[in-house]
């Protein structure tokens, strides 16, 4: 089991991203809807500052 959080590109922990206990064989599928669905979502509402789902990481 892993806790994972989306990063943002000043790593900042993204707000309601934090997953905890997540199984080892579900890692994959949250990290990749973290980076691919909820980044550039959030991304979005940053670009102004130059914000980019781009630079954003799981950790």
């Amino acid at each position: 089991m892993r806790d994972l959080r989306l990063l943002d590109p000043d790593g900042y922990t993204v707000p309601g991203t934090v997953q905890t206990n997540v199984p080892d064989a579900n890692v994959d599928q949250v990290r990749d809807h973290l980076l691919n669905e909820v980044a550039p979502e959030h991304a979005k509402h940053w670009a102004d500052f130059g914000y980019d789902a781009r630079n954003y990481r799981v950790a």
